[in-house]
């Protein structure tokens, strides 16, 4: 189905999806619009491909960060940019400014960028080298951009009282047992068997405390946030709505975990996490024990997250219910390999 859109000079084909108000397009000298196609991945903003007499561009609404995080993603990326990184960078209005706001909500524009998304599990040895050093290299820019972060505190580690109330709540959502599809008797079994896990392993708690290492980070590196061109170069890091600062190990473990994961009863593919973590360890070095305690807390986390299933029973959304099998079977792998895990992602 295609909608038709008024531009006070032509009429535009926009796919179904959300539609892009051509209004706000004539803040930017790129001409006027023969074509828009939205773009339907992602979770958080709305984004669309849009081919215009001057070339093809990425349009971007933001939805859930406010204007003035928006004003500082936008500086710093436009800034690493001009550093040789593969950053997009916001172009400016013909006003100079990077941001529209208009009655439609807040837009930017930037460049399209040709190339595609590439799955971790793709990636050779090699090339996970290379993603650990972009990564370590982005920090590093990051760090020579920005005030140093001194204090870098480790992200509180969850309750498990507040986490078992969390999951009789999630039990009480669950349809009547004859009422239940097959995802919903997934949920209940992984409730069930997280309600022991977190009985039997309350004593590995992690304490609270700093990391050695701290910095801003770009917040949430991973395959879609990530493109590659034809010849398996990053292209592009994307999205940076997510920068902040915090420990430099929370981020290079987080993302090993969520850029090396098969998603299912595997776990994670250890050879490539690691190759990952050594080629980051070269361009950046953090200490090990900083390292370890990102292991530590994250997997703690892991063992306490149900975000899905909160979208899904008390949000009402579906949308990433495809996302709960592998990381209800990530945690119980996690678990089982946790010795070995550590001795992969926490190296010196």
């Amino acid at each position: 189905m295609a909608v038709t859109a008024e531009t006070g000079r032509s009429e535009v084909s926009q796919d179904s999806g959300p539609v892009l108000p051509l209004s706000v397009l004539r803040f930017w000298p790129i001409g006027v619009p023969t074509g828009v196609r939205y773009l339907a991945e992602g979770l958080m903003n709305r984004n669309w491909q849009v081919t215009m007499s001057a070339g093809v561009f990425f349009v971007k609404q933001f939805l859930d960060i406010d204007q003035e995080q928006i004003g500082f993603q936008q500086e710093v990326t436009s800034q690493l940019a001009a550093s040789g990184l593969p950053v997009p960078a916001a172009m400016p209005t013909v006003d100079g400014a990077r941001l529209v706001c208009a009655a439609e909500g807040r837009f930017a524009v930037y460049p399209w960028i040709a190339g595609r998304h590439r799955r971790g599990l793709e990636l050779t040895a090699g090339q996970c080298g290379e993603l650990g050093g972009l990564l370590g290299g982005v920090h590093r820019a990051l760090g020579d951009l920005l005030p140093p972060v001194p204090e870098a505190a480790w992200k509180p580690a969850a309750d498990p009282a507040s986490t078992g109330e969390l999951i009789e709540t999630l039990v009480g959502r669950l349809p009547p047992p004859r009422s239940r599809d097959a995802f919903d008797e997934r949920a209940a079994r992984v409730l069930v068997e997280r309600r022991t896990m977190l009985a039997e392993l309350a004593d590995r708690r992690p304490p609270d405390g700093r990391a050695r290492a701290g910095g801003h980070v770009h917040g949430d590196f991973h395959a879609l946030n990530l493109l590659y061109d034809d010849a398996g170069t990053v292209a592009a890091v994307l999205d940076w709505d997510r920068l902040t600062a915090g420990p430099l190990a929370a981020e290079v473990v987080r993302a090993a975990t969520l850029l090396f994961g098969f998603g299912d009863e595997r776990g994670l593919d250890l050879e490539r996490a690691g190759r990952f973590v050594a080629g980051y360890q070269r361009a950046s070095p953090l200490p090990v024990e900083d390292l370890a305690g990102a292991v530590w807390r994250l997997w703690w986390e892991r063992l306490h997250d149900f975000w899905m299933l909160e979208w899904r029973y008390l949000r009402g959304d579906r949308s990433c219910d495809h996302l709960f099998p592998g990381a209800a079977a990530l945690v119980v792998w996690w678990t089982r390999y946790y010795e070995q895990v550590l001795k992969v992602l926490a190296q010196g």
